[in-house]
């Protein structure tokens, strides 16, 4: 949809799948590109590094290098006093290296929270929204919260997320935050909801330890998206509860 509102800005999406062994991370960050590009009209402000051992020249390689230089070139495009950033990260992750970067033979690195918080930092881009899809990924959130950031995680600092393996397209994040909830929620909020409710319903009947998906949005953050989604169109409800931060 156009932009009615000329103080919302305009949404730069970038995806990195740092685990090159395996294409469901290749998969996820290509689902949300189209997925954030369709509800921010974004599609031709985003782009992708990828590591998929059967293919290298499709994408830029996600390394730590190739992130802050994608990250400071998008810098010098946008509208740093209003545009946003949504920044999508999808890999195999721990609780104490952040997420994998792997590439067959290329040497293995990790992308940490001071890492992202770093690249950042040095865009000098204000509004943010970082999406972590990996286990243990609440670690992202404690370095990187700031009051004109939204930082979602697959799961909090302590447990595992699950479904990331080649039998799928999707892991159980991906798939109940971009193909369950996003596409009819009324705001990153409400998907967050959505989506965690799906997660938890289905690792309990799945016996699973709950992975317990993390939200945390800060204040001017919070009303920056609800200024985007209005410019959109969509009227959301003000001030509901965000459970499981």
């Amino acid at each position: 949809m156009p932009r009615t509102a000329a103080h919302a800005g305009d949404v730069w999406f970038v995806g990195f799948a740092g685990f090159g062994e395996q294409k469901v991370f290749r998969k996820e960050a290509e689902l949300a590109r189209q997925v954030f590009g369709a509800r921010y009209d974004a599609a031709s402000r985003s782009l992708l590094l990828v590591n998929d051992i059967h293919d290298r020249r499709s994408y830029p390689l996600a390394t730590y290098d190739n992130l802050r230089y994608a990250v400071h070139q998008v810098a010098k495009r946008m509208d740093l006093n209003r545009d946003t950033l949504v920044l999508m990260l999808t890999s195999h992750g721990n609780d104490t290296d952040g997420i994998a970067i792997t590439n067959g033979r290329l040497p293995e690195d990790a992308l940490s929270p001071q890492d992202v918080r770093k690249i950042l930092d040095e865009s000098h881009i204000r509004w943010r929204v970082v999406v972590v899809s990996a286990c243990y990924s609440g670690i992202f959130i404690p370095v990187l919260k700031s009051d004109t950031t939204l930082v979602m995680t697959a799961a909090d600092s302590r447990h595992s997320s699950f479904g990331c393996d080649d039998t799928r397209d999707l892991t159980w994040f991906g798939e109940a935050l971009l193909k369950d909830a996003m596409p009819r929620a009324c705001s990153l909020d409400d998907a967050y909801r959505d989506m965690a409710a799906i997660i938890r319903r289905r690792e309990t009947e799945e016996g699973e330890i709950h992975s317990n998906p993390r939200l945390s949005e800060g204040v001017r953050m919070r009303a920056k998206l609800q200024s985007i989604d209005a410019a959109d169109g969509r009227v959301c409800p003000v001030n509901r509860p965000v459970k499981g931060k």
